[in-house]
């Protein structure tokens, strides 16, 4: 082998471990919260190819849609912060959290349900 490689690895300063970093409190509940949106909203997803129980979707599309600018400020932060930081899996969770929100006004707008953000309505 040749000392060459050797040496340019050796200069590099090493790369800081996720571990190093201390994650907030609002990331770990933000997290949580996208863990359980996922553990929802997949077997939901795989019910709702049974006619009825697709009524069961809308009204879950509904609340997420009600709660939206909530979800999505935190999703945003959450993914600024662990993207920034390198951490995956946080990330991910966070993208999957705003692609739920976001699938949940496409499911309410093609039902053509009334969307409400806050409790107010939107678009008449």
């Amino acid at each position: 082998m040749s000392d060459v490689f050797w040496e340019s690895q050796e200069d590099e300063e090493p790369e800081v471990s996720e571990l190093r970093y201390r994650r907030p409190w609002w990331v770990t509940a933000g997290a949580l919260l996208d863990l359980l949106l996922l553990l929802v909203v997949v077997p939901v997803g795989v019910l709702s190819l049974i006619p009825f129980v697709f009524l069961v979707y809308v009204f879950f599309a509904q609340v997420l849609v009600w709660v939206s600018p909530l979800l999505l400020l935190l999703n945003i932060a959450i993914f600024w912060w662990s993207f920034r930081r390198k951490q995956a899996a946080t990330t991910a969770l966070a993208a999957l959290g705003i692609a739920f929100v976001t699938l949940a006004f496409v499911v309410v707008r093609l039902w053509q349900a009334p969307v409400v953000v806050l409790g107010l309505t939107l678009g008449g």
